[in-house]
């Protein structure tokens, strides 16, 4: 739909479960980053990330600037990735202009953060009021009530496989739901920002527009 324009789709896997954790969702560099992977509508291909790679890959993406599409990655996995750069920064305490550039390059990556097509803060943009209410906004409630394919596991349990060895369980685990997030994506913006909840009832949402003459994405 959007072949060749600057614009990825994100998602990633932590290094241990939040049901693990006394800390939950709260501590991010407690969680850590194991995998992470995009789609690239330029070249057509998946890109994965690991967290020796992630300063490389967060300097690719603030010197491209492309459209940033994700499910839930504002609140989540942009400020995940930030805060294990920023982790790694805070151990850098002999190189300091290593250390200034990352933490520099999260300054950066936040505001292109900021300006990211993220299918869930749109959902919770419309309707704030329902934002934890239970089966109605999670990604496989979406995915079902659009007639898409549903995730194929469990987010908790990804993180557990790795450490099991399990690693290609938990690639392919990725890299599923990055292109599960592409098709509600592609689903979204083919509606004009229509989207059926896990209740079952439409709401509208703001969908991305490519006007194909400059090409410019726009996000309507």
């Amino acid at each position: 739909m959007y072949d060749g324009q600057n614009i990825i789709v994100l998602d990633l896997e932590t290094l241990h479960s939040a049901e693990d954790l006394p800390t939950g969702w709260d501590d991010k560099v407690a969680l850590g980053l194991s995998i992470g992977a995009y789609y690239d509508y330029q070249d057509g291909h998946v890109h994965w990330f690991d967290t020796l790679s992630l300063y490389d890959t967060m300097r690719h993406l603030v010197s491209r600037t492309p459209l940033m599409v994700s499910f839930n990655g504002i609140g989540f996995d942009y400020a995940l990735m930030c805060a294990v750069l920023r982790r790694r920064a805070d151990m850098s305490l002999g190189h300091q202009e290593f250390r200034r550039s990352m933490l520099e390059l999260c300054d950066q990556f936040y505001a292109l953060a900021a300006v990211s097509y993220d299918i869930l803060a749109e959902i919770w943009r419309v309707d704030a009021d329902r934002k934890y209410e239970r089966g109605l906004n999670s990604l496989d409630a979406l995915l079902l009530a659009n007639h898409l394919p549903a995730k194929s596991g469990h987010g908790a349990q990804a993180p557990r496989d790795w450490w099991a060895g399990r690693i290609a369980d938990v690639l392919n685990y990725c890299q599923r739901d990055v292109w599960l997030t592409r098709l509600l994506f592609e689903l979204i913006c083919q509606r004009q920002g229509q989207l059926m909840r896990g209740d079952g009832r439409a709401m509208q949402i703001r969908y991305v527009t490519v006007e194909q003459s400059k090409p410019c994405v726009t996000i309507t």
